[in-house]
């Protein structure tokens, strides 16, 4: 059975809904009917709940205003047991490793270390933590990569142009 939700309701000044016009909506209009009856006994037997809502949300309220009341005022009177313990801590991004790897001819490798250590300080800017340390953690071994190919590039460099010199005199 559907129900169609495009027929216009009329309510009268009580907020009970008026007989439809066309006869076409009885079902509807039964099923209504239904639902009016249900939602006012409920309402009546609500009144007593709310009650118990009112009360339950003033001792919620009283509640927080405890808990904001206790907490200390500056940093500097947090006491050692409410530190944030190590998994709590910001991650590192490990950026200036990834600045640093730059200064190698490995380029492609710190070019990737570079980004990722980027995203790792906009997820750490973002609160996702887990997320930031992954990336951190890529983008220290980026880094770490590219700074040893770019010291072994550059010994080869240096140890081939020693050959050639060593060779042509």
């Amino acid at each position: 059975m559907a129900i169609n939700t495009d027929a216009p309701h009329a309510t009268d000044a009580l907020g009970e809904r008026a007989a439809l016009q066309s006869t076409d909506f009885g079902d509807t209009q039964k099923l209504l009917d239904i639902s009016d009856k249900e939602l006012k006994r409920e309402l009546n037997h609500s009144n007593s709940d709310t009650h118990l809502a009112k009360s339950l949300e003033a001792e919620q309220n009283e509640q927080t205003v405890v808990n904001v009341a206790t907490e200390p005022g500056s940093p500097s009177r947090v006491s050692p047991a409410s530190s944030p313990t190590p998994a709590d801590r910001e991650p590192c991004s490990f950026m200036w490793v990834a600045v640093i790897s730059c200064f190698c001819p490995a380029v492609p490798i710190n070019l990737f270390a570079l980004y990722f250590a980027h995203m790792a300080r906009s997820m750490i800017q973002a609160k996702d933590y887990d997320g930031a340390r992954r990336l951190g953690r890529l983008a220290l071994l980026l880094s770490i990569v590219s700074i040893v190919v770019g010291l072994a590039i550059i010994l080869y460099l240096l140890m081939t142009a020693f050959w050639k010199c060593g060779a042509g005199s």
